[in-house]
């Protein structure tokens, strides 16, 4: 650059603006910008200032910036906007905007947020505000809170009415299967597939139930020193049926002297169902799915892993999302796709982290920690 060009470049910078320049730029926004003196009377009132407030400027010009609040909070104001100064210095930034009410010309009252600014102009200290109407997205809040209660309440409702059939169908189905020979051979394994669905479908409201109080923060979980060689010893016994039925080979490997652990037993248990479901599910006849544990600087880390059919880099990130099943199309969905995501309430409520590898086409590996009591 020359030196002729620097120069015009400095002359450019250093050109006296017009005074009203910044004034116009304010006009111009769409949120409220409202100006007071030290007795905190109006004296400047933008264009979104009268869309919001329903005003127009000359109206409020040296009118109490009180105007423009409910009564209840008049007799505070003054004393909140001075110890602004005092408190915070200069100004509260932007990204820490304060939840108010306005009033409204009409007598409406409404949500807002507000920033606030103190200066000196020629001697004289200046309150202004920024404030914006947040009205709509109240409104969208409190829709989504009623949408959610009433799904839950729904879920609630739902759950108990099903239940209730489901149990009486696995009783049922247990007392026909208990009178052995007197039954014939093929109505008691289409008794037993009854069984098998009443059960899958009450380990399914169990699901709804346990995702929606973790959405609520009303997730039971009760921990206490717990001897983790013996819940894993007891959900293989469990879980290694399961395995077989898929033709899949089942391998526990604890390492020697674990400790115990400050866990929820029967949480604990449900992950481990989860996890091991999963593997199940998505490996074919022939693989394999392995339960692992590992002690580490106050922690046990728990593996599940299989050589199944493995998960893209696209969909790891979606694995805890409720509803989501990774892999799989709609049209051919095992399960709801809670399992992961109640797990991880799970692991998290005792103090724990869970994380999955996978590779596609080689198999997958949850683990998750529980910590050493």
């Amino acid at each position: 650059m020359t030196d002729g060009q620097q120069a015009a470049k400095d002359a450019a910078m250093n050109r006296t603006l017009p005074p009203d320049l910044f004034a116009r730029f304010l006009a111009l926004s769409s949120d409220a910008v409202v100006a007071v003196d030290d007795e905190q009377r109006i004296i400047f009132f933008n264009t979104g200032a009268e869309r919001i407030f329903g005003y127009a400027a000359a109206e409020v010009g040296g009118q109490p910036l009180a105007t423009l609040l409910p009564e209840r909070y008049r007799a505070a104001h003054t004393g909140h906007v001075h110890g602004f100064g005092a408190a915070h210095g200069v100004a509260r930034a932007m990204g820490e905007r304060q939840q108010i009410s306005g009033l409204r010309k009409s007598g409406e009252e409404f949500p807002a947020e507000a920033s606030i600014q103190q200066m000196t102009v020629d001697g004289q200290r200046i309150y202004a505000a920024m404030l914006r109407d947040i009205s709509p997205r109240q409104r969208a809040e409190d829709a989504l809170r009623q949408a959610v209660t009433a799904r839950d309440d729904m879920i609630g409702i739902v759950s108990h009415d099903l239940r209730n059939p489901a149990n009486a169908v696995k009783m049922l189905a247990n007392s026909i299967i208990a009178e052995g020979n007197e039954v014939s051979t093929s109505v008691l394994e289409r008794v037993g597939i009854m069984r098998q669905a009443a059960e899958q479908i009450d380990r399914l409201i169990q699901d709804l139930l346990d995702v929606t109080r973790l959405e609520a923060g009303k997730f039971s979980v009760v921990t206490r020193p717990t001897s983790l060689t013996d819940i894993l010893d007891l959900s293989a016994d469990s879980l290694r049926p399961m395995a077989s039925a898929q033709g899949l080979s089942f391998t526990l490997d604890l390492e020697p002297g674990l400790p115990d652990v400050m866990a929820d037993p029967d949480r604990l248990i449900q992950v481990l169902s989860n996890l091991v479901g999963n593997a199940v599910k998505f490996t074919a006849s022939g693989g394999a799915v392995r339960v692992s544990a590992r002690r580490t600087e106050g922690i046990v880390e728990i593996a599940v892993s299989d050589t199944g059919i493995g998960i893209a880099d696209a969909q790891l990130s979606h694995v805890f999302d409720r509803f989501y099943q990774a892999g799989t199309p709609s049209s051919r969905r095992s399960g709801a796709g809670l399992g992961l995501p109640i797990a991880r309430g799970i692991v998290e409520a005792q103090g724990g982290h869970i994380k999955v590898e996978s590779t596609p086409g080689r198999g997958t590996t949850v683990r998750f920690t529980v910590p050493v009591a």
